[in-house]
């Protein structure tokens, strides 16, 4: 791979490590790649942890070029007639020595593929965010997949070797189709919230971890979901339950759902008898709203149908018209109010 190749937006560690002008910033052994990798990088912020590993990686390696002067090699081909002098002819010994020097020098390149492999995945960590309004769809290392709710984080390592513990971590709210894989624990897959840990034990289901309250939907299969600062044993979910740990009193509710829980993943959300306060919770943890309800008996009022989430200007139009309410927009506030 060479500067100006292929307009890649995203480069492996091994990518960036092996790359002749990455080695060169790196090491800033010249400054006419500065002005790529730099640009590069301000151009794909999302890649800038790969890069910095892959420099750390290359810091740890030390390419050094010698060149012996005249005195140093007249010394070595004296060295090297007077051994060929007492040497015995036999050519055999001559193929054991260069094949011993190969082998030498294929161990080092080994070795020191393995150094880099060994750096990368010990301390390579994907961090992937959304913004308000946002939805990401991602691809685990075990195949499995993660739709990211808008305004949340996913953390996971970059890359899972045989028989290693699946882990992610995750704030916000985020949708969980976990791949089975028979060469890694069938119980090894754990999501962490800063409140609870869900163990999964092959499934789909939704974890959602806002203003200190976890919520678990499981829309298939069984995960158990451990509470770390709560003293009752953890507890086992079956498809359609729906639970909600409250952190601060240390309490779980339960309830049953159904797969429309999770319709945010398709964009869009089917409401039941939805009272406007879940709907203004969902603008203020998605799109970063700050609302003011002038009459708290507003919050009552219900709304039954679809939303679709592509455009916050179209919810409020919808909440405007269907439950009759005039919404004003004042320094970064909306102001819902009774129409008059």
């Amino acid at each position: 791979m060479q500067q100006g190749d292929k307009p890649h937006k995203h480069y492996s560690i091994a990518d960036l490590a092996g790359d002749p002008s990455f080695q060169e910033w790196a090491t800033r052994q010249t400054t006419t790649a500065d002005s790529y990798w730099d640009q590069w990088i301000q151009e794909h912020p999302d890649n800038a942890a790969n890069a910095n590993t892959a420099r750390q990686i290359l810091h740890q390696v030390r390419f050094r070029l010698h060149e012996p002067d005249e005195s140093e090699l007249s010394a070595s081909y004296e060295r090297f007639t007077a051994a060929m002098a007492t040497a015995q002819p036999a050519a055999g010994r001559l193929r054991s020595l260069f094949r011993f020097r190969n082998a030498a020098i294929l161990s080092g390149l080994i070795a020191g593929a393995g150094l880099i492999a060994f750096f990368a995945l010990r301390t390579t960590e994907q961090r992937i965010s959304t913004a308000f309004g946002e939805v990401k769809s991602i691809t685990l290392p075990d195949r499995s997949v993660v739709w990211l709710r808008a305004n949340s984080e996913l953390r996971f390592r970059s890359a899972w070797a045989k028989g290693m513990q699946r882990e992610v971590w995750i704030t916000g709210e985020g949708f969980f189709d976990i791949h089975p894989d028979k060469n890694l624990p069938a119980a090894g897959f754990i999501v962490h919230t800063p409140a609870t840990d869900i163990t999964v034990l092959g499934t789909a289901f939704d974890v959602k971890h806002r203003h200190n309250q976890t919520t678990v939907f499981l829309k298939t299969g069984k995960i158990r979901v451990d509470f770390p600062h709560r003293k009752t044993p953890g507890m086992i979910l079956l498809p359609g339950d729906l639970i909600t740990y409250h952190a601060q009193q240390q309490r779980v509710s339960a309830s049953k759902a159904d797969s429309t829980y999770s319709s945010w993943i398709q964009g869009k959300l089917l409401l039941e008898n939805a009272p406007l306060s879940d709907i203004i919770q969902i603008l203020e943890e998605n799109y970063g709203e700050k609302i003011i309800v002038s009459d708290h008996q507003l919050l009552q009022k219900r709304i039954e149908g679809t939303i679709y989430l592509e455009s916050r200007e179209d919810i409020l139009f919808i909440i405007s018209h269907v439950l009759d309410i005039q919404i004003s927009h004042r320094n970064d506030t909306l102001y819902f109010n009774n129409k008059k």
